[in-house]
């Protein structure tokens, strides 16, 4: 049997694990190694952001400079006792929005979810730049007040994440 061409010699072979094996015990050595009690208080002196010593302690200014820019926000109105809460008129319609997905594939894997659960599901892509796209997964329209409810117990029961738009007339 002939010896093939594309076979490295021996010595190449030997060479390589040479070099390897003093790779290995020269990362070995190094691993051995501790820092002296001089190269360590060099490197605790160092250390930008701490205090040179044990006895200080780092001074913030935030204590002082916050009361100066504090802002008090408006408390929440609460709804009268006897007055309810608004609710949809009639003429309004709405959507639910149960995600906004950068790949299209994740946003028809949504969408496929919904479809099971019995919903009219569309994707709406959004164009916010160049190569910049998003992908709206919408549940809707609803007419009524009754159906939206009927959707948004649906979404919770399945543990979705949603929001309610109002659609502009």
């Amino acid at each position: 049997m002939a010896k093939s061409d594309s076979t490295l010699p021996a010595w190449v072979w030997l060479f390589t694990g040479v070099v390897t094996g003093l790779f290995l015990a020269f990362l070995y050595y190094l691993a051995g190694i501790k820092p002296t009690d001089r190269q360590m208080k060099e490197i605790e002196v160092s250390a930008p952001g701490f205090p040179k010593s044990g006895k200080e302690s780092p001074k913030f200014d935030f204590y002082t400079l916050l009361p100066d820019r504090e802002v008090v926000a408006p408390a929440p109105e609460e709804p009268e006792p006897g007055k309810a809460a608004p609710t949809p008129s009639p003429q309004d319609r709405f959507l639910i929005q149960t995600g906004s997905f950068r790949s299209a594939q994740e946003a028809d894997h949504r969408r496929a979810e919904l479809i099971l659960m019995g919903l009219d599901v569309k994707i709406q892509k959004v164009e916010l730049g160049p190569g910049e796209a998003w992908h709206r997964v919408q549940v809707g329209p609803f007419e009524t007040p009754s159906e939206l409810e009927a959707a948004k117990t649906t979404l919770a029961e399945n543990h979705i994440e949603h929001i309610v738009l109002r659609l502009k007339k």
